[in-house]
């Protein structure tokens, strides 16, 4: 005779709530990532301030690729002096495609340019205290970038040494990833003095 296990089964309600909960607590830890957070507050800022953060904080340090899109053509305005509003943003992604797409050399598609638009819409809106804590916000982004470098790096070199590769490229790969590593924390280490963010 087996046992009660009635317990272990969910019951109609937890069915129905779970993947509402699922959702919405996704959806809460993505508005509080420092990267959607960095946007958002880039979105804030004049030109004059979002400079120091952009030549502070890597393309490749954004790892999400709606984000890092936005990141670039972030880039791309300041560069030429204008202020990175979502406005002005959605209107230089009509010709300017992420570099990371699976077609970098074709305009964005008009699909591409909406989901563009409500994630602008989204980090602009979800900004917390965007002129004050644009500076912390790189700081987490290059730490969280550091962290994850440093893990793809053990697996990938910890990959490598478990095949037959060369000596050579395994001592290649250890000086690209010391390299790698010692920039990122030399970022985030000039991120944490106080003032580097003003003008």
């Amino acid at each position: 005779m087996s046992g009660d296990d009635s317990w272990l089964r969910l019951s109609d309600n937890d069915l129905e709530e779970r993947p509402a909960d699922d959702w919405r607590a996704e959806a809460f830890v993505e508005q509080t990532e420092p990267q959607h957070q960095l946007i958002g507050a880039l979105l804030w800022l004049p030109a004059t301030r979002v400079r120091a953060i952009l030549e502070l904080v890597p393309d490749t340090a954004i790892w999400r690729p709606r984000a890092r899109w936005a990141y670039q053509l972030i880039r791309t305005l300041v560069a030429a002096g204008h202020d990175p509003d979502p406005v002005a943003v959605l209107d230089l992604a009509r010709t300017q495609p992420s570099t990371f797409a699976l077609s970098p050399d074709r305009l964005p598609t008009a699909h591409q340019l909406k989901g563009l638009a409500i994630y602008l819409f989204d980090a602009y809106q979800d900004a917390i205290a965007p002129r004050e804590n644009a500076g912390q916000y790189a700081r987490d982004v290059l730490d969280t970038a550091y962290r994850n470098a440093f893990r793809d790096h053990a697996i990938r070199m910890q990959e490598l040494a478990e095949c037959d590769v060369e000596r050579e490229l395994l001592t290649q790969l250890f000086i690209d990833t010391r390299d790698d590593l010692a920039d990122l924390r030399r970022r985030a280490e000039a991120a944490a003095k106080p003032g580097w963010n003003t003008p």
